[in-house]
């Protein structure tokens, strides 16, 4: 039984949650007014693609890209962060044959629905130890699925089965739970899930009889989200970096500033010599010559506090790009050049000089054993895509992945290394496969917690 006064704050969350229209944003910070109409619309798709996998329609592999592929269309759960989509694809990772088998079957057996909240428990214990097993065993805890996401990544599927009955197990619920004093953290997702599940039933009980209808599991997620500080809210000044303003040619009177939020505050996880590196990018005190050169080291330092090797060329070194990182381990390596424009990135005659980069540096770096070379562009904004020359890049030359990074996004790589234990193979990972340009909306979506 809930007392008296947690209750009075939970009738308090959810009449402030009333009163704020029950708003909720998409990732992009953009209103859903419907949000529950479109995630009854997605679990249409998504079981279908859960039942093709069930039936063995799609390997293990396949379903693990059909889901991250939806969900990076429909990001409607949060399912693209860090207890999602980066813990599944851990949990895939550098298998053999039978080690693919077995947590094939396992999810099989665990994703399903389960008839009740027993069934559950047993179901998260079984994964949870699977994951444990690794955990305990891993030099680089980095490289193995973290047991403490199995609450969230085993109920997210529960909830397509049957969104009446089953609540995610979100940190930010969790969180609410906390503030109010209801919350007493266990050490396995077993325990907490069973703890968390009863309370949610608890408070749609008295919210129902609070307000005379029947209040859903989506009700209370949206409510504590509210109070909490949705992860995808807009808000003045709490857990933000600073407001960009960004020039666009086709909206000469319309410019809007554009706030991207994380669940916490990026200056928690970065030091402030790098912190400046989208404020000296839009800088117009400095000379240019003088503004590139700064943005050039401070571009290359913070590649390397991601653990890159960095050999920093730019100013002074004749014509060569700005920076080439190297990461032996999965003989990797990326040429790099950083544009410190305040009005937006556009390729312009770049294209000569970078082509000059790519033929002189690429047989190098093919003759110290590195295999996969990328390339990357560091710049607050980019004008377009440039997706011709990157299609032509990357079809006539040994580039294989040409990326166009803004410069908050590199620093929000840099916090959530730090923040989330990041190793520099799961940076790179993502990277790669993001579309252009990888802003640090992207970054948040990936590995951020909600």
């Amino acid at each position: 039984m809930i007392e008296k006064d947690k209750i009075e704050k939970i009738t308090k969350i959810w009449n402030d949650y009333v009163a704020s229209d029950q708003m909720i944003l998409d990732t992009k910070g953009n209103e859903l007014s419907n949000i529950d109409e479109l995630r009854l619309e997605a679990i249409k798709s998504l079981t279908e693609i859960v039942k093709q996998f069930n039936i063995g329609e799609l390997t293990i592999g396949e379903f693990k890209t059909s889901i991250d592929s939806f969900n990076k269309r429909n990001n409607l759960w949060g399912f693209t962060a860090i207890k999602g989509q980066f813990f599944f694809n851990q949990l895939t990772k550098n298998l053999d044959d039978t080690g693919i088998d077995k947590v094939q079957e396992l999810l099989k057996e665990t994703i399903s629905e389960p008839k009740d909240i027993k069934e559950a428990l047993v179901k998260i214990e079984k994964l949870e130890n699977y994951c444990q097993n690794l955990y305990s065993k891993a030099k680089d805890k980095r490289l193995v699925p973290n047991p403490k996401s199995v609450g969230y990544f085993l109920s997210y599927f529960w909830q397509i089965a049957d969104n009446e009955k089953w609540p995610i197990y979100y940190t930010a619920s969790i969180q609410a739970l906390e503030d109010i004093k209801l919350w007493h953290e266990k050490p396995i997702q077993r325990d907490n899930y069973e703890q968390f599940f009863s309370l949610n039933e608890e408070i749609k009980q008295f919210l129902s009889d609070f307000t005379k209808r029947k209040i859903s599991n989506w009700d209370v997620e949206h409510a504590f989200w509210h109070y909490r500080g949705n992860p995808n809210k807009k808000t003045e000044n709490k857990k933000t970096t600073k407001a960009i303003e960004i020039a666009k040619p086709a909206q000469k009177t319309e410019d809007k500033k554009l706030i991207i939020n994380a669940s916490f505050d990026l200056s928690d996880y970065i030091i402030p010599r790098v912190a400046r590196l989208v404020e000296l990018g839009n800088s117009t005190d400095k000379s240019t010559t003088q503004k590139g050169y700064e943005f050039e080291r401070i571009v290359a330092e913070v590649f390397e506090q991601l653990d890159f090797e960095v050999d920093v060329l730019g100013q002074g070194t004749g014509r060569n790009p700005d920076a080439i990182l190297k990461f032996r381990e999965e003989n990797t390596a990326f040429i790099v050049d950083a544009k410190a424009y305040n009005s937006g990135y556009s390729l312009g005659t770049d294209d000569r000089a970078i082509r000059e980069y790519i033929n002189r540096y690429c047989p190098k770096l093919k003759k110290e054993g590195y295999q996969k070379i990328g390339f990357i562009i560091v710049s607050n904004e980019f004008k377009t895509n440039f997706v011709n020359f990157i299609n032509e890049i990357t079809w006539n030359t040994e580039i294989k992945r040409f990326i166009l990074l803004t410069s908050e996004a590199l620093l929000y790589l840099l916090a959530f290394k730090t923040k989330n234990k990041l190793s520099l193979a799961n940076i790179i990972e993502s990277i790669v496969g993001f579309g252009n340009p990888v802003t640090s909306q992207n970054i948040i979506d990936e590995f951020d917690d909600v």
